[in-house]
């Protein structure tokens, strides 16, 4: 079973993204020292603290605000 994703990490993994919208989960987990694996486990965590993004066809993440 794989472990829950670590909040403050999913965090730092949005902001990253923010810095570098576009890039692939592969690339923003080398700029974090973190595994690919751990960069996808983290995004359903992002969605419910609001924090949403959209994954292009590539597989590019760009970060977004849900309008209210």
């Amino acid at each position: 079973m794989a472990r829950p994703a670590n909040r403050d990490r999913a965090e730092k993994i949005y902001r990253k993204i923010e810095e570098h919208p576009g890039k692939k989960a592969g690339f923003i987990a080398r700029l974090l020292g973190l595994n690919r694996s751990e960069v996808t486990r983290s995004l359903p965590v992002l969605e419910e603290k609001g924090l949403y993004l959209s994954e292009d066809k590539k597989g590019g993440l760009w970060p977004f605000h849900k309008v209210k």
